[in-house]
C-alpha cells in the first residue's frame, strides 16, 4: 500500500499500521522508511502513538543480505513487531513463523 494513503487513513481508532516487506505475489517491498517518517509526523501532530508492524514473512530472510542498506527494522522507534516465516526462505517445513 502507498505509505501516504496509509497514513491519511490513520485516525484515533487505529491500533497499528502494517507494512509488507516482500509481497508474496510480486516480492515488492513497501517503503517502510517513508511510512515511519509520515506516521511519526502524524503521531506528533495528533499526540498519538500509532505503531508499525512489518510483515516480513517473505522478505525478512533476504532483505538483510540483498539490500543491506535498506531501512526497515527496529531502528525505527515506531516499529514494534516484525514477523518472518521459516517456510518461505528459511528452508523449514510449512507453518513455521516468528513474531519478534
Amino acid at each position: 500500500m502507498d505509505p501516504v494513503k496509509s497514513v491519511e487513513m490513520v485516525d484515533e481508532n487505529t491500533i497499528c499500521v502494517a507494512a509488507i516487506l516482500g509481497s508474496t505475489l510480486t516480492g515488492e517491498f513497501e517503503d517502510v522508511k517513508l511510512l515511519n517518517d509520515l506516521l511519526t509526523q502524524k503521531n506528533k501532530e495528533k499526540g498519538w502513538d500509532t505503531p508499525i508492524h512489518v510483515d516480513a514473512a517473505s522478505g525478512g530472510f533476504i532483505a538483510p543480505f540483498l539490500y543491506p542498506d535498506l531501512e526497515w527494522d527496529f531502528h525505527f522507534p515506531l516499529i514494534k513487531s516484525i514477523n518472518v516465516s521459516g517456510h518461505k526462505y528459511g528452508l523449514l517445513y510449512a507453518g513455521v513463523g516468528w513474531v519478534v
